[in-house]
């Protein structure tokens, strides 16, 4: 029969141990199963090293001694993941995307800093882009640092993903899992999660070809020539072939289908930096409501002229062209959720 002074060097281990158990561990159901069989290792090792084969408190010493510090014994709980750089494999993917969503938001943030700037500061075009770049750089490099800490932390506590998933939805997801696997659904090798078709093709086709059809429009400007502003049309042509090639990369897409996530993760990063592209001439646009044409027909002369756009319609076309900077910046957003979503995909 143990002492009470036995008894309370078990509680005091245990209790020990409990606290040094990683925190993903501490709401599972495994975690009193551990304590439970750590206990019942620590009496058996105490009798067998007992002289009388009965716990005493220094055979549990020698046991606790043997089984190692609490700090050892909770180490071995955390060693849970694949090795990944300082990053475990398992929590990779989850590192990735939450990079991707913060590196998003930060971007978007500085877009709209920068257009309500335009609009309230009217500042010069080098400072916008001196402004963004360096609003941009300082978010993600501040966001990648913390998010990188945050994630090698996890790793080193032995986190799962799953781990931050209440029990309601991994319930979901396994009802989710059997539903989609009886009706024939394929299932991603690198989740085990089923996969849907992730494009439609013929609708990335057709979008892209009107798209394709306005971008030529645009460089090719086949009415009204020679009477627009020599900037106005610059612009113009240069967004048109931006739109061009964003288009035909569209088009690519569907050709593609639902082969070849990898190429179309590319597409997406390609049509990322095409859209943030077009802003800056956006912002000249809306710098510049003088170079708008407004045409009136000649009578006179029998031709259409150029007059330009009333002063009193500059801050409508200013508005209205912050207006699509801010969308063009905002549909970035789609093309980096489906690069995370054909992530499921590889």
């Amino acid at each position: 029969m143990s002492d009470l002074e036995s008894e309370n060097i078990i509680k005091e281990y245990l209790k020990e141990v409990k606290k040094a158990l990683p925190e993903w561990l501490k709401d599972k159901k495994e975690h009193k199963e551990i304590l439970a069989d750590l206990e019942e290792h620590l009496r058996e090792k105490a009798k067998e090293l007992s002289n009388t084969g009965e716990i005493t408190s220094k055979s549990i010493q020698d046991a606790i001694e043997h089984m190692g510090t609490p700090k050892a014994i909770a180490k071995e709980y955390k060693q849970r993941g694949t090795p990944h750089v300082y990053i475990t494999k398992e929590m990779w993917p989850l590192y990735l995307r939450v990079l991707t969503i913060v590196f998003a938001i930060i971007i978007l943030l500085n877009v709209i800093a920068m257009i309500v700037s335009i609009f309230f500061e009217n500042p010069s075009f080098g400072t916008i882009i001196a402004n963004l770049v360096s609003g941009i750089q300082l978010g993600l490099l501040g966001s990648f640092a913390v998010i990188s800490i945050i994630f090698v932390v996890l790793s080193m506590e032995g986190y799962f993903p799953e781990d931050f998933k209440s029990k309601k939805e991994l319930k979901k997801e396994k009802i989710l899992m059997e539903k989609a696997r009886a009706e024939g659904y394929p299932v991603s090798k690198r989740t085990g999660k089923p996969l849907k078709p992730f494009i439609k093709p013929l609708e990335e086709i057709i979008g892209g070809g009107i798209g394709l059809i306005v971008g030529i429009f645009f460089m090719t400007q086949p009415i009204f020539v020679g009477l627009l502003d020599p900037l106005f049309s610059l612009i113009i042509r240069i967004i048109g072939v931006f739109l061009t090639i964003e288009s035909a990369l569209d088009i690519s897409r569907g050709i593609i289908g639902n082969y070849k996530p990898s190429t179309h993760q590319l597409i997406h990063g390609i049509t990322i930096i095409l859209k943030f592209a077009v802003i800056p001439f956006i912002i000249i646009l809306a710098l510049n409501p003088q170079i708008f044409p407004w045409f009136n027909y000649d009578e006179f002369s029998g031709m259409w002229i150029n007059e330009g756009v009333s002063v009193e319609f500059y801050e409508l076309l200013r508005n209205l062209m912050i207006f699509i900077a801010i969308i063009a910046g905002l549909t970035s957003i789609e093309d980096i959720y489906r690069i995370i979503k054909i992530k499921n995909y590889k």
